[in-house]
């Protein structure tokens, strides 16, 4: 029996053929993120005939509907993010990616990013997203001003478990901000680039980190002062993106990056705003325990977290402003969303800042090729990674029979080594000019 294969249908290992380019749709310091569509065409490989087993289906009605499965499952858009290892070697992001690749690989919550796909060439990473097309809460928040109460509840809740779920697996993230979370189609979020986060940090008074990184209108006073800080950072800047939310700015604003830098650390927030806003009262004194410059009295920054069957999320959960929410629906995404964006179809990039969809949708080649000495020191060992853990192989030889290959191709990816504490600043789909690095 001839072994020759005329059709595979397998993951396996891809690459950046694997995918058409369709739109720009982020830019940041290191690269692009693009809109692509995953190619249906199947690639021919051969396999030894001691690695076929014959197919369960033994009739040509199952042979065909299995068949059909594969023919006729609809077009795959995501996001893939393209960074290159010259401007990360530069910029010194080398660990800062590598704790993103983990973190996107781990996530085990409705409310963060999932990463489908990555895989790297000798000049670029490339990591492989969900596409969710309903834009960044940013965006819609420079459309509109302002939310209302029950819409800041909504969001503040999903936020919540989202953080929840990073801290409960010792992660910090330190870089919650508006343009960092994303709306799907129906209006719930996902919070999204993890190159600021930290890993390791699992007790809430005890381990500390002293990086100074992250956008400055968002930072906890604590990470300025460079005094050590955990996950309470998070929920400071919880208590930053919901007062802008209610008031339409953040609580500290300064053209001068060092000014505003030293107004957070040595300043009280003004919370005057938020009554005139008609916050309220659950939602002001919300405001005023999460925006507490003592991270020990912060809600959220108490030991509660230290404890195995609780989470410092708990403190958040158990707030008046939350009294009626039902965690457990909210976990579920069985709450309705308050808004729902327009959206005209899967790949529809209309909730997408124009200034990205405006450029070319090229993946350049890279002109300046990184030395072989700089290759050895960007070279991401176990960067490849394939979420499709059970990929089924159908296969015909000459004679037409068919036959089945289970767990194609099957990766395990191996964890990659801790992150080594350094100072620097995320590689997103964009950088706003506000981001730093210290």
């Amino acid at each position: 029996m001839s072994t020759n294969v005329k059709k595979s249908f397998v993951q396996g290992q891809l690459s950046k053929d694997n995918f058409k380019i369709l739109k720009v749709i982020g830019r940041g310091s290191f690269g692009k993120v693009f809109l692509v569509e995953k190619k249906r065409s199947p690639s021919s490989i051969e396999i030894s005939g001691g690695n076929l087993r014959k197919s369960v289906a033994t009739t040509p009605s199952h042979r065909d509907t299995i068949k059909a499965s594969f023919m006729n499952s609809g077009p795959q858009y995501y996001a893939m993010k393209v960074l290159k290892k010259a401007n990360l070697l530069e910029r010194n992001q080398i660990d800062h990616t590598k704790t993103e690749r983990e973190v996107l690989q781990q996530a085990q919550s409705p409310f963060l990013m999932k990463m489908h796909y990555a895989f790297q060439t000798e000049d670029k990473l490339y990591m492989v997203m969900d596409f969710l097309n309903g834009g960044e809460l940013f965006y819609h928040l420079r459309r509109e001003l302002r939310f209302d109460e029950d819409r800041i509840r909504f969001y503040a809740a999903e936020i919540i478990l989202g953080l929840e779920a990073l801290h409960k697996s010792g992660i910090i993230y330190r870089d919650l901000k508006p343009e960092n979370i994303l709306l799907d189609e129906e209006g719930h979020i996902r919070l999204t680039d993890f190159g600021l986060s930290k890993q390791g940090i699992f007790k809430q008074n005890e381990d500390q980190t002293f990086t100074i990184c992250g956008t400055p209108e968002y930072l906890a006073p604590e990470i300025i002062m460079g005094e050590g800080h955990g996950k309470a950072v998070d929920w400071w800047s919880l208590g930053t993106l919901i007062y802008e939310m209610l008031v339409g700015r953040p609580p500290f604003q300064n053209q001068n990056k060092m000014q505003l830098l030293y107004t957070i650390a040595t300043r009280k927030v003004d919370f005057s705003p938020v009554q005139k806003a008609g916050a309220s009262p659950a939602l002001y004194n919300l405001l005023r325990k999460l925006m507490h410059p003592d991270p020990h009295k912060r809600l959220g920054g108490g030991t509660a977290g230290d404890a195995t069957n609780s989470s410092d999320a708990d403190e958040l959960k158990n707030h008046p402003f939350f009294k009626d929410v039902d965690w457990e629906a909210v976990g579920q995404k069985a709450i309705p969303p308050p808004f729902k964006p327009v959206v005209k179809g899967e790949k529809d990039t209309s909730n997408i800042d124009k200034q990205f969809l405006g450029e070319r949708p090229v993946d350049s080649p890279v002109h300046n090729k990184l030395t072989f000495s700089q290759q050895e020191k960007v070279y991401f060992d176990q960067f490849t990674f394939n979420r499709e853990n059970d990929e089924f192989l159908i296969v015909e030889n000459n004679e037409g029979d068919d036959y089945a290959f289970t767990d194609a191709f099957k990766q395990i990816p191996s964890s990659l080594e801790r992150q080594q504490e350094e100072t620097g600043v995320s590689a997103g789909q964009q950088t706003p000019a506000g981001e730093i690095e210290g």
